[in-house]
């Protein structure tokens, strides 16, 4: 059944929340879309100040001054709730370690703290934040994806990334999502970052997610994972997933 134009427009800025910009052609699919339809959504959402459209591309308004607003922005996004989650993560984490870690705001945040809790782990991550985060932490052993820059997701991947992955088994995989469906499994705005967070996944022992309520059952078409190929979801909201979450 077609959206409604209030709930499409909702949804556009929910997908601006998560990246930093975003073409048309690949929009209208998103949200699968006429470009006639997608075309008028955003005219009303430039008229009321919420966007900026040109040259087939589309920005949320409030990215445009400062090149690190996007990053900050969903790092701001239930921050309490992240910083709560990130606390009980690194409960899961034993010195010596070696984890896979993905590059979103609650795992930069669950980042910081395993630079404050341990002395020796061996870290690998696509995150391009979190390795400047870590890269001063003595002890820490710190080792890039490599691969190619996804712009607006501050992430890196690619055929590269994922061969670095692929020839890498790590005790522990800790990551997030766009989105988490009920009984269905996580899924990801770009199949880029799917891919690679999938590679990371079949190559570590303990899955674990960390998400919060703002994830739950919002767009995002690119699935990443089944529910029961995860070992356990941290999360505060148990009237979701009330027999894993854990907070």
């Amino acid at each position: 059944m077609a959206l409604k134009k209030e709930d499409r427009r909702q949804n556009i800025l929910s997908v601006l929340s998560e990246r930093e910009s975003i073409n048309t052609q690949e929009l209208a699919s998103l949200m699968d879309v006429s470009l006639v339809t997608l075309r008028r959504d955003l005219r009303d959402l430039q008229k009321s100040g919420l966007v900026i459209n040109g040259y087939g591309v589309v920005r949320a308004v409030n990215q445009e001054t400062d090149p690190n607003s996007f990053f900050l922005k969903r790092l701001r996004l239930a921050r309490e709730a992240k910083e709560r989650i990130a606390a009980k993560a690194i409960e899961f984490v034993e010195e010596n370690d070696v984890l896979f870690i993905d590059e979103s705001t609650t795992c930069y945040v669950f980042a910081l703290k395993l630079s404050r809790a341990f002395k020796k782990l061996h870290i690998i991550t696509n995150g391009i934040n979190i390795l400047l985060a870590l890269s001063k932490v003595q002890g820490f052993s710190v080792e890039s994806s490599g691969g190619s820059l996804q712009y607006g997701f501050d992430s890196l991947i690619g055929p590269r990334a994922e061969s670095l992955v692929g020839s890498i088994y790590a005790n522990k995989f800790f990551f997030s999502c766009a989105s988490l469906r009920k009984k269905i499994g996580t899924f990801e705005l770009s199949p880029f970052s799917a891919s690679i967070k999938r590679k990371m996944l079949l190559n570590s022992s303990a899955k674990i997610l960390l998400v919060d309520n703002s994830k739950f059952d919002v767009i995002a078409p690119f699935k990443m994972a089944e529910i029961d190929e995860i070992d356990r979801v941290i999360t505060e909201d148990r009237d979701f997933l009330p027999s894993e979450a854990i907070l």
